[in-house]
């Protein structure tokens, strides 16, 4: 009577392992589907696309926010959008700007990684920086013609804005590159953009810079890479936008089927117009942001005993 005994309790070990295995394969097929999706959610009711967004996010660990309570809610926040992948220089690029961040009050910075998941080292440097943060992973969507390098995950900040933040109190967005640079009183200037700001961008589209052209205060032209081809051809450094923005002109949103050097103008069209345009850096006369690139290490030797 034992020997049958003996069995039906391998036999029920064996099910439970093999469902447990079954159902965490699942989860992580089902997280990796709604990162990969999340994107083209628009036509789900909102809150069943809110509930898909915080599954596919904290099902792998793949979410993490320390977004603090206003001091003054009469201080717009600035939400500093930065789209990152790993590379030897990834972690001195994201240094150099947390030094730079850590100094702007009323901010908050969000870090996409361009992966399935997020890295636990680059977790772990954000919650040292004293820089309110939220990181969380969203791959490169492959199923659509996606040339441009950072359009998907300026996609998932955007919608992480519109599910956390009230748009009732006032905010500023940035696209912040981890390879540039960045004066402290640009992000003083940006914060009080009603709609859409610009300034200059040094070392921009192959000229020491590129700018908005003013004649009495007001936009007549641009100095820009390509500028009788696109309505708004300045770099992606070189404007900011109210957060109104993303629930007014919805779906407020890059185009990753856009043509090359595109992406900015695409966005902006939706939302702006010339007349719109509020001219900052003293009339756009000075350079306070550089499209800066880090020179890509030659390294011959690979160590791997210190995290570079």
């Amino acid at each position: 009577m034992r020997k049958p005994t003996f069995i039906v309790k391998q036999s029920l070990k064996i099910f439970c392992l093999l469902t447990g295995f079954a159902v965490m394969t699942w989860s992580f097929s089902f997280t990796k589907y709604i990162r990969g999706q999340f994107v083209n959610l628009n036509v789900l009711p909102e809150r069943l696309k809110e509930y898909m967004y915080f599954m596919g996010r904290r099902l792998n660990g793949a979410y993490l926010s320390s977004l603090n309570k206003a001091d003054n809610h009469d201080i717009p926040i600035i939400f500093i959008i930065t789209p990152t992948y790993y590379r030897l220089v990834q972690k001195a690029e994201l240094t150099r700007m947390a030094n730079t961040l850590r100094l702007v009050k009323q901010l908050h910075w969000i870090i996409v990684e361009d992966f399935e998941v997020i890295n636990l080292k680059t977790q772990e440097f954000f919650q040292s920086t004293g820089v309110s943060f939220t990181y969380f992973a969203q791959s490169k969507r492959s199923e659509t013609n996606n040339h441009h390098r950072g359009a998907d995950q300026r996609n998932a900040a955007l919608d992480w804005i519109m599910v956390n933040h009230n748009p009732s109190m006032p905010a500023v967005i940035y696209f912040a590159d981890d390879d540039n640079a960045y004066s402290l009183e640009i992000f003083q200037q940006m914060r009080y953009t009603k709609k859409l700001s610009m300034w200059p961008v040094g070392l921009s589209g192959g000229r020491t810079y590129e700018t908005p052209i003013l004649k009495d205060g007001k936009v007549i032209k641009f100095l820009a890479w390509k500028a009788e081809k696109r309505k708004f051809p300045i770099d992606m450094a070189g404007f900011a936008l109210n957060a109104n923005v993303l629930w007014t002109y919805k779906p407020m949103r890059f185009s990753t089927d856009a043509d090359p050097g595109m992406l900015e103008t695409k966005l902006l069209e939706r939302c702006c117009t010339w007349a719109e345009i509020e001219p900052l850096a003293d009339n756009c006369t000075k350079i306070l942001v550089w499209h800066t690139r880090t020179e890509k290490p030659k390294v011959r030797m690979f160590d791997n005993v210190l995290e570079v």
